[in-house]
């Protein structure tokens, strides 16, 4: 029987990341599963992991005591009176460095196997001239967050992640026509980085990346959107604690979605990105006549200040209601129960931000609560660990992306690619 839109969801039964298999053949899977119910759940007992996993309490207990000799698992002791055994992630097996790629600044993070944050850094792109300068900045703060991290973190690190606006061309590695960093097309990101830092490089579209580092921690199995609003925006997807990527790692571009906004139809990007929204602010006279919107830095430093005005709040509340609007289309298709905000823009936002959207998400589905939002936990270090996470996941081989064929090069869109573009 079909659901009508003011009927509330069904609250969803348990139901476990991924199911494993006690057939020797597919022992990189189920030792992938364990660390996954481990990193998300633990400190846990084998029972309990047994459970979650659906393998076998001795196929738990053998996969347990490899990965115990591996060093990437630790036992402890419960508390008196039982002291069970619990199985809990080994934080410093491994690290990696995670680097965002933004057209303002670039944050960079070094993250342990667990996905914690240890160390930042910040730099803004504006006094630098061109890729090759920002290159040289990327691997510098590279060796910054290597140095400050613990000792012997260089031996253990796995490699570092960049994560760029979209689209990318996987099949070279490269950013394929990024509108918001220009003189960047086709440019060997992962060659040039890797060359620098003679490390291994993992490149990943920023939206996407978001969604790895939402998924590398969350709980949630019955399906999460990470929305990331910066100069862009763009929507991961997670299913089953995992990113849907898509054919090209590109998935995520949802600015098209129609909304009814500042008083008439329009994409969603054009409702709520921060260069519409200075100028907007610009000619209702809430910013000065000479606000500048030159670059990325002006246009973030405006936006900022547009956020932090009380006369810029109806502004900020009509985007972030065209937001929630425009996620309602997303939710009922995907029939997810969680929403998690992130990116500079939405940071810049804040509380009046986050309660706009809900309100718009209310608006097109009333009735009782359905989805759940809030901001992302990890602030303006978000995109950066989850590129970081996405280096993590492909050294333990947890979630290889299923390909029957090499990766299609990704064609170089059109007006769809022109229509966020920035000025600059």
């Amino acid at each position: 029987m079909l659901r009508t839109m003011d009927e509330p969801r069904q609250p969803p039964g348990h139901r476990v990341l991924q199911r494993g298999t006690n057939s020797a053949r597919i022992g990189t899977l189920n030792r992938a599963l364990l660390l996954d119910v481990v990193r998300r759940h633990g400190p846990v007992t084998r029972t309990a992991a047994a459970a979650a996993t659906g393998l076998t309490a001795q196929t738990v207990s053998n996969i347990a005591a490899r990965l115990l000799d591996d060093g990437l698992l630790r036992e402890d002791r419960g508390p008196a009176p039982d002291q069970q055994r619990l199985l809990g992630i080994a934080p410093d097996a491994h690290w990696a460095v995670g680097l965002h790629l933004d057209p303002a600044r670039v944050v960079g993070v070094l993250v342990d196997l667990a996905g914690t944050v240890v160390a930042t850094e910040r730099l803004d792109v504006g006094p630098l001239h061109g890729p090759a300068e920002i290159l040289d900045a990327m691997a510098a703060m590279t060796d910054a967050l290597l140095t400050a991290g613990p000792p012997g973190v260089r031996d253990r690190l796995v490699g570092v992640g960049v994560a760029a606006p979209g689209p990318l061309d996987p099949a070279h590695a490269v950013l394929a026509a990024p509108v918001q960093l220009p003189g960047w097309a086709g440019l060997p990101v992962v060659a040039e980085l890797g060359r620098r830092t003679v490390l291994p490089v993992v490149l990943e579209k920023d939206g996407v990346a978001a969604g790895l580092g939402e998924a590398w921690t969350t709980t949630n199995t019955t399906g999460l959107i990470a929305v990331t609003l910066g100069h862009g925006i763009s929507a991961a997807v997670l299913a089953g604690g995992r990113v849907v990527r898509g054919a090209t790692g590109n998935a995520g571009e949802f600015g098209g979605m129609p909304v009814h906004a500042h008083g008439r139809w329009t994409a969603v990007w054009e409702a709520c990105q921060p260069l519409q929204q200075v100028e907007r602010a610009v000619a209702a006279g809430v910013l000065p006549a000479g606000t500048s919107t030159a670059c990325a830095d002006d246009v973030r430093a405006a936006y900022e200040t547009l956020c932090g005005t009380p006369e810029g709040e109806p502004l900020v509340v009509a985007g972030g209601r065209a937001l929630g609007s425009a996620l309602a289309h997303v939710v009922e298709l995907l029939d997810v129960t969680d929403v998690v905000l992130g990116g500079s823009s939405a940071i810049a936002g804040g509380a009046v931000f986050l309660d706009a959207v809900r309100a718009g998400l209310d608006d097109r589905l009333p009735g009782a609560q359905r989805t759940a939002v809030s901001g992302s936990r990890h602030g303006e270090a978000a995109v950066a660990r989850g590129a970081a996470c996405a280096v993590l996941a492909a050294a333990l081989d947890v979630a290889p992306p299923p390909r029957s064929a090499p990766p299609r090069a990704v064609a170089v869109r059109g007006p769809r690619a022109r229509s966020i573009a920035h000025p600059w």
